[in-house]
């Protein structure tokens, strides 16, 4: 993708994609996620801040959360009762910026 994502530049990448091919998308996304977070069991060194630690482990889940409920609902044929692809975007990277996650889309190509 590019090097400054922004949920219209993500929003018009998804709109691109056939539904299984959006969640098949969306699915990888949120299996990058979990190898994220295994990153916190690889620290050879205590955390400074804990309390980051834990703010950015409950915003993986809760990206977590959000993916794989679009996924669903992509899985059952389901274009029309579920977030427009804008507005899920927008909510992925508002997500990810109130818990710090800068790395969401990385490695999703």
């Amino acid at each position: 993708m590019v090097d400054e994502l922004n949920p219209q530049i993500v929003g018009e990448w998804l709109a691109g994609m056939s539904l299984p091919e959006r969640a098949r998308t969306l699915n990888r996304i949120a299996h990058s996620l979990t190898i994220c977070t295994r990153e916190f069991e690889a620290a050879t060194q205590p955390f400074k801040d804990p309390a980051m630690v834990i703010k950015r482990l409950i915003g993986l889940s809760e990206l977590q959360h959000q993916l794989s409920a679009q996924v669903g609902h992509y899985m059952d044929g389901e274009e029309i009762k579920v977030y427009p692809i804008d507005v899920f975007a927008k909510i992925l990277f508002e997500k990810a910026t109130y818990y710090s996650d800068p790395a969401l889309f990385e490695g999703s190509d």
